[in-house]
């Protein structure tokens, strides 16, 4: 009786360890899959900041929304938590999206090959954040369902493994993040 309470012991152990692993590498895609989402965010930021630029030189009035933009940016953290780090990004996006309007009243700037290659590589960027946000979705819905299925419910949140947020983004068209909680 003793050997087949070891063996089961043994397979339990087995079990656990397997699953606690598998968790973990599932937890780190899903972080490695937000660091995508916000490199892609970073960068377009940066190429519609120099839009916002472009234009500040036609429509000097501008300066103070391109301040606040880099004072809100200089306000990042890396120990925020993602929404509070996306919420950020989407209300800078949104100051900039006020200033890239004005470009509609300088015919000759939205005439520039610079400012034309800026529209592409922000187009580019909004493709790869599209992508991003939907590798990073299927990440968390694969680790969601992985921490909520029986048996490793019983153990995932005891050992630290939380239910994650998927991310309904649409750019910086969109006035804020909407989240669900899935």
């Amino acid at each position: 009786m003793l050997g087949v309470g070891l063996i089961i012991v043994v397979i339990i152990g087995a079990y656990l360890m397997v699953a606690y692993n598998r968790l973990f590498g599932m937890r780190n895609r899903v972080k490695e899959s937000f660091a995508t989402i916000e490199a892609h965010l970073q960068n377009r930021f940066e190429a519609l900041t120099e839009v916002a630029e472009m234009v500040i030189t036609y429509a000097t009035h501008e300066r103070e929304t391109l301040a606040l933009v880099h004072r809100m940016r200089a306000g990042l953290r890396d120990h925020q938590f993602p929404v509070e780090k996306l919420t950020r990004y989407v209300k800078m996006e949104k100051y900039l999206h006020t200033i890239n309007v004005q470009a509609d009243h300088y015919p000759e700037l939205k005439a520039s090959d610079k400012y034309i290659k800026l529209q592409r590589s922000i187009n580019i960027l909004e493709e790869n954040l599209s992508i991003s946000r939907r590798i990073y979705n299927a990440n968390v819905t694969s680790y969601n369902t992985m921490i909520s299925a029986f048996p490793n419910l019983l153990f995932a949140e005891t050992v630290g493994f939380k239910s994650e947020i998927l991310l309904k983004m649409e750019g910086a068209k969109r006035a804020d993040v909407n989240w669900t909680v899935s």
